[in-house]
């Protein structure tokens, strides 16, 4: 829509003060196109009027509520048309659809990155995702999603790109359009009442140019201006500026008036791949009825939306309403048991029998009403994607098998998704058409990688190559490329299903390394950082129990070490003993002399033996750690072995059931080949006879 704070700023480059050339007729003309269209499209604006109505939950009408009243009926509103469009619209904004760009030449994939990211960069920049949504609303109740390019002004020495959206009530457009994308429109634009000190802000002096024009819309209006007509009763002085843009010549232009004064003018700076002049709006229809009129989904959902409260206000009226029959002269007064009926705690004074004064419930009547609501209700839920087909399929549905649920709802919007897609692509293409002509200075583009780490690149630039000499590095002139539209899976699904899967193969006591499970939760990317980073130490237990295998193990060691010292010194000792027999027998008979000296292999004895006191001791306290640690280690061995005889026995299950599938399928299969040689067979045999029949001779008369 206009922009009175950026106006100023797109035009002044392009346009001119005051008219184009001495001819009035031009304003004439601009002022006769748009009546053409309050005209031509007064049934197409009084329906968005209405659907607009339906949307905020306006849904009866003046007469219908002065209906009511007079029968003392309540008018209840179930809205389901607003929560419907919010819905699908939701849904439609879970799309993931991203622009990328496919270069058009070899070694052309740099600048194809390169075009993606500035796109990407004027998308961020204008809020796109939210603005899509926006607009994709519109289209939803209002039957056209209307958007512009703006040049705005920038700190590159270059102006900025960004889009800005346009409401569709303050939007018009040539009444012969027939197609959903407007290419055969001649002329379309925006109109909004504005202050005479906003305009001085737009063009100097334009205030004294429609200094006598005050308060005046040019002789024509919408059936949307007295629906807003009450935001601008004021005291201040108020002209309808019109930003009119048109095609004359092959060429689109555009002019700033106000029906009877023309501010400015000027040419379009935007334009398309192949060099062709481009209007800034980018609008879209969902649908096109034969009269030519623009319709949202409001159309389909009116009907059941009645349905639903006229159905549900006469159910509850019926429910407050009671029907007496009495016997005459039962009762004194009529109106006095009228009212004591109606009320929770009346009292009925009757003569006579209980069948003198009978109240009779319209209970079937109710039943119809309640029914007419259940379908018309119906109808609307199953419009479009919903949530009872998924209740079909039972409430332990895959996040997977929703998502293809809600992709066959969707396929009802088929015709609305092709429009919305092909607006999108237009002004992804628009966009940076406009970037490689008016972005010419160095920019550096903020491009977040997978890892969430921000960098940055540089377009327009001049760096130095191997030998000293400067080069352009990614001129957006040079590049060629084709854009489009980059529509990717629903990853948060996916991966929730894989959750899923791994948390069934756990809970059924197959191992499962428990960095997969974090790996494929919902978790932050710094929370799983962090529990991957605490399965990454080492367990307290593990450590342990492998110190008390070590000291196990070389307690073992020493001990078998003192064991062979004490063989090797028992070995030598029996050796000694011997010698010590020989001398002792040459010696006989000497007198008795004092004790015999120790030998080494004495000594060497006494070692090994306290050798090997101190091995038994350590093995026997490593011994003990290790009943420990097994006390310890045992219970979370005993669940691993379970764990891993359960995946053995499922594996051979599985197996087992591969194994008698695949000998069913040989037997069958042998069978029919039996049965096939065997009729093979018969046949020949009666082939045979037949022969031998046909050749037998027959006897002489």
């Amino acid at each position: 829509m206009i922009n009175l704070d950026t106006l100023n700023a797109n035009y002044n480059a392009q346009g001119v003060m005051g008219p184009e050339d001495a001819d009035d007729r031009k304003l004439l003309v601009r002022r006769r196109e748009f009546e053409d269209y309050c005209s031509a499209k007064g049934r197409e604006i009084e329906e968005q009027r209405q659907s607009w109505r339906y949307y905020h939950v306006d849904q009866w009408t003046a007469d219908q509520l002065k209906i009511l009243r007079r029968r003392s009926q309540p008018p209840m509103t179930f809205d389901r048309t607003g929560r419907k469009i919010d819905s699908l619209s939701g849904t439609i904004r879970r799309l993931r659809t991203d622009p990328k760009a496919y270069p058009n030449a070899p070694r052309g994939e740099q600048g194809a990155e390169v075009a993606t990211q500035v796109i990407r960069s004027i998308n961020d920049a204008s809020f796109a995702e939210d603005l899509e949504v926006e607009c994709c609303r519109d289209a939803l109740v209002h039957g056209v999603g209307v958007d512009e390019l703006m040049l705005t002004q920038g700190d590159h020495g270059d102006p900025d790109l960004r889009f800005a959206y346009v409401d569709p009530r303050t939007f018009f457009y040539d009444p012969r359009s027939l197609r959903t994308n407007f290419s055969d429109t001649r002329f379309h634009g925006v109109y909004k009442w504005a202050d005479i000190d906003e305009l001085d802000m737009i063009a100097e002096g334009g205030s004294d140019l429609v200094r006598d024009h005050l308060n005046s819309d040019g002789g024509f209006w919408t059936a949307f201006d007295t629906d807003r007509e009450n935001l601008w009763v004021d005291s201040r002085n108020r002209v309808r500026l019109v930003d009119h843009w048109y095609k004359r010549g092959g060429m689109w232009r555009w002019c700033l008036h106000t029906g009877s004064v023309e501010l400015m003018s000027g040419d379009s700076p935007f334009f398309n791949e192949r060099g062709m002049s481009i209007s800034k709006y980018s609008a879209f229809a969902n649908m096109i009825d034969i009269d030519g009129d623009h319709y949202g989904f409001i159309r389909r959902l009116r009907g059941p939306q009645d349905a639903m409260n006229q159905h549900r206000s006469k159910a509850i009226h019926i429910m407050n309403t009671r029907q007496i029959k009495i016997q005459e002269g039962a009762v004194d007064d009529i109106e006095v048991t009228r009212r004591e009926a109606a009320r929770p705690d009346g009292t009925l004074v009757y003569r006579g029998d209980s069948k003198n004064l009978e109240i009779v419930q319209p209970e079937s009547e109710f039943l119809q009403q309640t029914q007419y609501y259940q379908d018309a209700k119906a109808e609307i839920d199953t419009f479009g994607p919903n949530q009872q087909l998924i209740q079909q399929f039972g409430q332990n549905v895959s996040g997977r098998a929703a998502n293809l649920l809600q992709q066959a709802g969707l396929a009802e919007l088929g015709p609305f998704l092709k429009n919305f897609r092909m607006w999108k692509l237009e002004r992804y293409r628009a966009c940076w058409c406009a970037a490689q002509r008016y972005w010419t200075g160095e920019r550096f583009l903020r491009v977040t990688g997978d890892a969430g780490v921000a960098q940055f690149m540089a377009i327009n630039s001049v760096e130095l190559d191997q030998y000293g000499l400067p080069m352009l590095v990614n001129m957006l002139g040079n590049i060629d490329v084709e854009i489009k539209v980059d529509e990717g899976p629903d990853t948060e699904t996916v991966m929730g299903d894989v959750f899923d899967l791994l948390m069934g193969l756990s809970q059924n006591n197959v191992p499962v390394p428990p960095q997969l499970i974090i790996e494929a939760s919902a978790l932050p990317m710094s929370e799983k950082k962090k529990l991957q980073g605490m399965l990454a130490q080492p367990d307290p237990v593990k450590q342990q129990a492998q110190a008390a295998i070590i000291q196990k193990t070389v307690a073992e060691a020493n001990l078998a070490n003192a064991q062979a010292g004490k063989a090797q010194a028992d070995a030598g000792k029996a050796q000694t003993a011997g010698l010590l027999n020989i001398a002792k027998a040459h010696t006989e008979g000497m007198p008795d002399g004092g004790p015999e000296p120790r030998t080494p292999l004495d000594y060497a004895q006494q070692v090994a033996e306290i050798n090997e006191t101190n091995a038994t001791a350590e093995h026997k306290r490593a011994s003990a750690r290790s009943l420990d640690h097994k006390a310890l280690v045992t219970p979370l061995q005993l669940l691993a072995d379970h764990s891993q005889r359960n995946a053995d026995r499922f594996g051979a299950s599985i197996e087992q059931l591969a194994n008698r599938s695949v000998d069913t399928f040989h037997r069958m299969a042998d069978r029919a080949v039996d049965d096939f040689h065997r009729g093979q067979d018969r046949a020949s045999r009666e082939r045979v006879a037949r022969f031998a029949a046909a050749n037998r001779p027959r006897p002489q008369p």
